[in-house]
């Protein structure tokens, strides 16, 4: 009896012991990730980051703003700037250059000086295979040259705001003054979420090139990020682009970007091993996803609490604003936590990158970590005051107003329904014609001519042609 009674007691003991144990793993994860920022654990890079996607929180970081080197992983500011100037049929030709100026045991294409490929097919070899002559070549197809193009690299970098980077040449290969950071490869990662080419391409396992001179076959090149590889260890469905980098001096690098549930992730470690690059990755990444939030911006601050605010300190004028962020408003935040513990502050000295109308950037905390950064835009309709004009252009603004204001009714009327392109539309033109505008410009300086004397031969061969298109209807 006594025997039977002790077993029911330690039984009784046991069930006490797992269900504390239980509770006590709940309360950990509570802790690590609900209303506590939480960390992934033991992180082997010398630098890591992950980064929401969309509210550019930073979820954890270690080093995040050390410079290092990052390998084949500058492939993805060749890809997007490829993405951004190029069309994917257009024909690539490979120079004596693009083929010699590599390191050695480089990987490459295996392509000889004078072949040809479509920028589709290069964008191939160089996400899946980081082929390092085919990097070269598509540099010198959209700048003249590489040195041109990398100067288009870091142009381009300072407008997604990569404070911290310096790149040298669209590969990755070795240069002392080759650097980046974890913080800036995240935000080049989350402008290619945006690019629908790029992830179709990061989506394929494998992709056959055409025949070469050294490749009668055909090269068939395979995807090196093991997440992305459908059949082994690492492979992980929400994991939809990213790329691999290794060098002596760098280490591993490894950039990957997830989605899941509606959000999106941008991970990246640097000065990392193998395998390890991959076990960060995935705790990093298993952090982002189960322990955190994207919620409505406007329950922490308002867009007429943020009217407000500017006005008070004399950023807007009274009257006829329209304010709103560059992109959706959301916030990233562990699970369970207050709203109210969210701080906000407005920066008015901007980057020379900023928006067009950006008035101020908006960066939202949480417990001391950045769980958001927007800029303010106020797409404000210019005003012109009537007292600054002259007597006689006062009538006749006078007079004309009547018309005005009628023809406004009337548009309004037929228009029905019509409505305004949205900013981000707007923004995103002004953007494209930025780009060409650069493209143009660093293309012109590769050949040695200035502006005047382009649009002079231009003007030349307009006549020349017009000249031949006379010519030919006189016969």
């Amino acid at each position: 009896m006594e025997r039977t009674k002790g077993r029911i007691t330690y039984a009784l003991r046991m069930a006490v012991a797992v269900l504390m144990s239980c509770a006590s793993l709940f309360c950990m994860r509570f802790v690590s990730y609900g209303a506590s920022w939480g960390t992934p654990g033991d992180i082997n890079a010398g630098a890591a980051i992950v980064m929401d996607a969309d509210t550019r929180a930073i979820i954890y970081g270690k080093n995040i703003h050390q410079q290092c080197y990052p390998a084949s992983i500058t492939k993805l500011m060749t890809a997007l700037l490829v993405l951004e100037n190029c069309s994917l049929d257009e024909t690539v030709t490979f120079s004596e250059r693009a083929v010699t100026d590599l390191e050695p045991g480089a990987v490459t294409a295996y392509i000889s000086a004078g072949e040809q490929l479509t920028v589709e097919q290069c964008l191939y070899a160089l996400l899946l295979e980081s082929a390092n002559d085919v990097a070269n070549a598509l540099a010198e197809h959209v700048a003249g040259s590489i040195e041109a193009f990398a100067d288009m690299m870091n142009e381009r970098a300072r407008e997604l705001g990569c404070e911290d980077t310096n790149f040298r040449n669209p590969s990755g290969l070795t240069d002392q003054e080759h650097v980046t950071t974890a913080y800036d490869m995240a935000l080049i990662a989350n402008a290619l979420f945006s690019q629908q080419t790029f992830l179709e391409i990061e989506s394929h396992d494998s992709y056959k090139l055409p025949a070469t001179a050294r490749v009668p076959s055909g090269l068939n090149v395979t995807i090196g990020h093991r997440m992305l590889r459908s059949g082994n260890a690492y492979s992980d469905d929400r994991v939809i682009g990213g790329k691999t980098g290794f060098t002596t001096a760098s280490g591993n690098t490894l950039v990957t970007m997830a989605e899941s549930g509606g959000r999106r992730l941008s991970i990246v470690v640097m000065m990392d091993t193998n395998p390890k690059h991959y076990l960060d990755t995935q705790s990093m990444m298993e952090l982002g996803f189960s322990g955190f939030e994207n919620v409505d911006g406007s329950e922490v601050l308002g867009l007429d609490a943020l009217e407000e605010r500017l006005l008070q300190d004399t950023v807007i004028p009274e009257g006829n604003n329209d304010i709103g962020m560059d992109r959706s408003f959301l916030i990233t935040l562990p699970y369970g936590a207050d709203l109210s513990m969210v701080e906000t502050d407005l920066e008015y000295n901007l980057s020379p990158y900023a928006p067009e109308d950006a008035v101020a950037r908006l960066d939202l905390s949480y417990e001391g970590h950045t769980c958001g950064s927007y800029y303010v835009i106020n797409d404000r309709d210019p005003v012109i005051s009537i007292e600054a004009l002259p007597p006689a252009a006062k009538v006749a603004v006078g007079v004309s107003a009547v018309a005005v204001i009628a023809g406004a009714v009337a548009f309004l009327i037929i228009s029905g329904g019509a409505a305004y392109h949205t900013h981000n539309v707007r923004e995103e033109e002004r953007s494209r014609r930025r780009r060409a505008a650069r493209r143009r410009r660093y293309r012109l300086e590769s050949m040695g001519i200035s502006e005047e004397q382009f649009e002079e031969e231009l003007r030349r061969y307009k006549q020349r042609y017009e000249g031949k298109q006379r010519e030919g209807k006189d016969r």
